[in-house]
């Protein structure tokens, strides 16, 4: 056999080895990412940045088991609003931070983020939406560079394939009624002016502009204030008022947290020595510790 008969004999089956990998490449490109949960997103995508946390690097929600049903009720298709009525520092910011990365990747939308002023909003845009689009590769690549020019990436908006992150403060009349938002996050709304300027209460802007989306999300967030004057408290009231409980790793009741429950000795000024505290059960008695904080919370349901 001639090389010039072996060139047509092999060039058929050449063409289909070609025409094969052409053929999964177009399946790869078009098939959908896999569907994830807010938290499922956040524990393969997301990085925690050094300016925000004290470990940075990839993002565990088993570090903190409770935030995985406020996040993950966020990407259920059923519901619509959902309310975090918390203490301070339980990271509140950084499951905020994972439903807006969710929603820029998984999810486009238009977003609008709220903050008590404008100045808080663009401190929230440079110190931590930045650096976590900075160091999650996945939403790295989807926004551009905002040194460059025409980028749609300032500091109040930033623009990404199917949607944009809109960040602006309570106390805004035009920040609250602009163009059409699908997810609203507002931090902090305890903090918010009784009225955005004369146009009237800052919830209920931004919840307007959701109105022509089917599927729009909700999510309010904040420490509480005054009983009877609180905007979180009034919005925990109008939803399933669902809470956090704790198995005893003794007995096995489950129980939720009072803060009046804490047990610990007191210094000669009265104050309770911080490494003394235990709190006891509501079941057993049992007096739990420091150390028992991660069986507790791994065992923990909404």
């Amino acid at each position: 056999m001639t090389p010039a008969d072996a060139a047509l004999e092999t060039k058929p089956a050449a063409l289909a080895a070609l025409a094969a990998v052409r053929q999964e490449e177009r399946r790869r490109r078009l098939t959908p990412p896999p569907k994830l949960t807010v938290s499922e997103w956040a524990d393969a995508k997301r990085f925690l940045s050094r300016e925000a946390s004290a470990e940075p690097g990839r993002w565990s929600t088993d570090r903190a088991p409770y935030q995985r049903g406020i996040m993950d009720a966020l990407s259920d298709p059923g519901i619509e609003t959902v309310v975090v009525m918390s203490a301070s520092q339980v990271g509140k910011t950084e499951f905020e931070l994972n439903a807006v990365g969710y929603f820029a990747d998984q999810d486009p939308a238009p977003m609008l983020v709220v903050l008590p002023t404008i100045e808080e909003a663009e401190q929230w845009s440079k110190t931590r939406l930045a650096p976590m689009i900075r160091d999650t590769p996945t939403l790295r690549d989807r926004f551009r560079d905002p040194k460059s020019k025409d980028s749609g990436n300032t500091l109040r908006v930033k623009e990404f394939p199917g949607g944009h992150i809109t960040l602006v403060g309570a106390n805004s009349a035009a920040g609250l009624a602009a163009k059409p938002i699908r997810v609203v996050l507002g931090d902090e709304v305890d903090r918010w002016p009784a009225s955005a300027g004369t146009e009237g209460d800052p919830m209920m802007l931004a919840a307007k502009r959701t109105t022509t989306f089917w599927n729009r999300k909700l999510l309010w967030v904040s420490t509480p204030t005054i009983e009877g004057a609180s905007r979180i408290h009034q919005a925990y009231l109008e939803g399933d008022r669902r809470r956090f409980w704790l198995p005893c790793p003794s007995c096995g009741t489950f129980q939720t947290l009072a803060f009046g429950n804490l047990r610990g000795d007191r210094d000669a000024a009265g104050i309770i020595v911080p490494e003394s505290v235990r709190y006891p059960c509501t079941g057993c008695g049992v007096l739990w510790e420091e150390h028992d904080k991660a069986v507790l919370l791994a065992g923990g349901e909404w």
